[in-house]
């Protein structure tokens, strides 16, 4: 068609033509807005109620922090109770204990700490004579962890209280409950085992066992 053919009538209805396209195409445009618009409006809604959830499981878990930290406290208020009350049975008793294995010691402490460069140690119980000390370390519960713990400790010893080189050092180690493997670790080790026994404490050693002598 040439452009002498095109009349006003012909531009009116490309004019209407195009004006239809825009405006199907603008109903096209509000109808993707709307649902832009209900999307973002549910993500929101989510957010809310996932900041919501977190806000409420963030308090949960606090609260849950606390109740755990008090208990650990307690109970570490217990075992505590339980050590002093171990420490007062077999302190009166360390002297004839000891004098029962050859050992006469006449002098005894409780909680004898000490620092050097590596850190601290502390020793329970403390029963000492002129060239020999025994080192004593009280459990509610023994295991074979605190055992080893232990040793530890007596194998720093002399560096930390080094005017006591010369002395025999020996180790034992005491508690209400025992595992059954903590028993048998200890007497292996060398160390002697204090049990209770009526209303005092007792070592227990086998025969032929030999003390360790650091």
């Amino acid at each position: 068609m040439s452009s002498e053919n095109i009349t006003l009538a012909d531009i009116f209805a490309l004019f209407k033509e195009s004006e239809r396209q825009r405006e199907v195409e603008q109903l096209l445009y509000q109808e993707r807005q709307r649902e832009y618009e209900q999307r973002q409006r549910e993500y929101e809604q989510r957010q809310r109620k996932h900041e919501e959830e977190m806000d409420q499981f963030r308090i949960s878990m606090e609260e849950t922090r606390k109740m755990v930290a008090e208990t650990n406290k307690h109970m570490g208020s217990i075992t505590s109770r339980w050590g002093e009350f171990v420490e007062n049975l077999v302190r009166p008793a360390a002297v004839r204990l000891f004098k029962e294995q050859g050992i006469d010691v006449h002098y005894t402490s409780l909680q004898v700490k000490a620092h050097d460069y590596a850190g601290s140690i502390e020793i329970d119980i403390w029963a000492e004579n002129d060239g020999q000390i025994v080192a004593i370390e009280v459990k509610s519960h023994l295991k074979v962890r605190d055992i080893k713990r232990f040793i530890k400790v007596l194998d720093r010893f002399k560096d930390v209280f080094p005017k006591y080189k010369k002395y025999k050092l020996y180790g034992a180690v005491a508690g209400i409950k025992v595992d059954e493997k903590a028993d048998q670790y200890a007497l292996e080790q060398g160390l002697f085992l204090i049990r209770p026994a009526g209303d005092s404490v007792a070592i227990d050693v086998k025969k032929d066992f030999q003390a360790k002598v650091w």
